[in-house]
């Protein structure tokens, strides 16, 4: 990325940044520095592209974040990297605090009426499903 995109970036990806900053307050863990390392990665790799997402697909920064936020968290949850026995999150690892951080997203996305609430209670049951069966 180029200095003069860091120095102004676009507003989505200002409001992307400010909404990551937000969410920092509520989980200043190693799990949620994890995920935001591969959020901002994602945003700064290609601004423009984040931007046309924002754009075309017509979703907010804050959707797209919450939503990055799930995807992230439950397959990081769900590797089995975190576990410190098969289907036992490890309390020392950032494996809880993932865990926490998916819970939160998907309850956000329910509240922005992107996801029925039945169905975030089954895609929450399916991914505790995988922790049990990983590790």
């Amino acid at each position: 990325m180029g200095l003069i995109t860091k120095i102004f970036p676009p507003k989505e990806v200002k409001a992307a940044i400010g909404i990551l900053d937000e969410i920092n307050l509520k989980f200043n863990n190693k799990g949620f520095k994890m995920v935001r390392n591969y959020i901002e990665k994602a945003i700064f790799s290609n601004p423009k592209k984040f931007v046309e997402i924002m754009q075309s697909e017509n979703e907010s920064p804050r959707e797209w974040i919450y939503m990055k936020i799930a995807n992230i968290a439950g397959d990081l949850v769900e590797s089995g990297q975190y576990h410190i026995y098969r289907g036992i999150l490890n309390p020392q690892g950032p494996g809880s605090h993932l865990l926490q951080l998916y819970d939160m997203a998907v309850d956000e996305i329910v509240k922005m009426g992107k996801l029925d609430i039945e169905k975030a209670k089954q895609e929450k049951k399916a991914l505790r499903k995988n922790i049990e069966n990983v590790g």
